[in-house]
């Protein structure tokens, strides 16, 4: 007997392409970092500073996509970001005259065009499943790992053989492609095609039971709860050694003499690590419990950073490196599953799009807070103590966000209360 597949799967495939493309165009940046410094004769800080406010602004632009993606339809809003950002990539290649104008069409396209993906692609995810929810969750969060990888290094490949320019360009007609025909597969909710979560079947006309599966809080009920500000500590916490990892193994690297081939290999293998999580782990969380899940990952985030502490060759920073993108990949899938979990899934798009504010401002705070220690101590070890410190705090974070939370009424997307 042939057996249908799940629509919410060909949504889970959709992600997974859409993240991989979006954050493997954002991170490729540091493989066109040095062309733009040549190009534009400017200093580190300055063309630093362009990753820094992309990021800052596709992870707050979340809370607007995520709560227009909630009224309208996911697809038009992914598709309007895949359009966008394949767009900041063609004007960015064309604005080799000024540094303002290069920084001012990256910026503003990119981060827009991934803010306006990353969040509604997310949340729609986290509305087809239920008791799949958070191995659905991390095989579609295991594109932004993939993209991770393959976006800096395609990006270099291509630079060996054509210009910084027409490498921009060539992402861009691959984004736009790819990216559309993703979007045309992503769907809000199963309720779109009549059907429930997982693949259940609908009991009688189904009405009570397709409200329930849509119901959730509203952002503003969300956000008068202690749990939504603990829990927002808590993925702020948790991702301010991410980027600090990312930004600063490098260098950290090569203060110990390690190659620059084999220094630029550490962060590679941080998004190895972070696909394996991802795929891996979310699963677990299905069985055990997202959120115990998540507070067993993040303890391991600070434990790893000690180890990072003592780490003085490549095949230990190699060993770091991977289990550190592991756990950290598992934290990123387990996010939405334990949001929805608490808050539902009718608003979840605006929900998570203010939550993932706090990873915007660990973006920006990561690397440079990091940096300035160096500056004061000339050593990474005071760096690295913040980042098992802070993992520390996003534990008890999260504990405190699950104490005795307040039950909060169910709606329906339009409204209608349930409990």
């Amino acid at each position: 007997m042939k057996t249908r597949i799940f629509p919410g799967w060909y949504v889970v495939f959709a992600a997974h392409l859409l993240l991989a493309l979006i954050f493997g165009a954002a991170y490729s940046f540091g493989a066109f970092f040095s062309h733009i410094q040549a190009n534009f004769d400017a200093g580190r800080f300055s063309v630093a500073s362009v990753f820094s406010l992309t990021a800052f602004i596709y992870y707050t632009t979340g809370v607007f996509s995520g709560s227009l993606a909630d009224r309208i339809s996911t697809r038009v809003v992914v598709s309007a970001g895949v359009v966008l950002l394949a767009l900041g990539f063609f004007a960015s290649s064309l604005a080799t005259g000024s540094l303002q104008l290069f920084i001012g069409s990256f910026c503003s396209l990119v981060g827009l065009g991934v803010g306006l993906v990353y969040v509604p692609t997310v949340t729609a995810v986290q509305r087809w499943f239920v008791r799949n929810r958070s191995k659905a969750s991390g095989i579609a969060l295991a594109g932004t790992g993939l993209g991770t990888f393959v976006g800096p290094t395609a990006a270099g490949l291509l630079m060996q053989h054509v210009s910084w320019e027409s490498t921009m360009r060539i992402f861009a007609a691959a984004i736009a492609v790819a990216g559309v025909l993703a979007a045309m597969l992503v769907r809000s909710s199963p309720q779109e095609l009549g059907r429930l979560p997982d693949g259940d079947r609908q009991a009688g006309t189904g009405t009570a039971a397709r409200a329930r599966a849509q119901s959730g809080v509203r952002l503003a009920e969300a956000m008068r709860t202690a749990r939504f500000w603990w829990y927002f500590g808590a993925i702020f916490l948790g991702s301010v050694g991410m980027f600090l990892a990312i930004v600063h193994i490098n260098p950290y690297a090569r203060q110990l003499g390690i190659s620059p081939t084999e220094s630029n290999l550490l962060i590679g293998l941080i998004g190895v690590g972070n696909v394996a999580g991802r795929l891996f782990l979310g699963s677990i969380g299905d069985r055990m419990g997202a959120r115990r899940l998540l507070v067993y990952l993040t303890l391991a985030l600070a434990i790893l950073n000690i180890f990072w502490l003592g780490a003085h060759t490549f095949v230990s920073l190699a060993l770091f490196a991977v289990l550190f993108g592991m756990a950290n990949g598992g934290c990123i899938s387990l996010y939405p599953s334990v949001t929805a979990s608490w808050f539902g899934t009718a608003n979840l798009g605006a929900i998570l799009g203010a939550l993932y504010i706090a990873v915007g401002i660990a973006a920006v705070a990561g690397g440079s807070i990091a940096g300035l220690l160096f500056d004061v101590y000339q050593s990474y070890s005071a760096s690295i103590v913040l980042g098992a410190v802070c993992a520390l705090m996003s534990v008890g974070f999260i504990l405190m966000s699950g104490r005795q939370a307040r039950p909060l009424p169910l709606r329906d997307p339009s409204g209608r209360s349930f409990d």
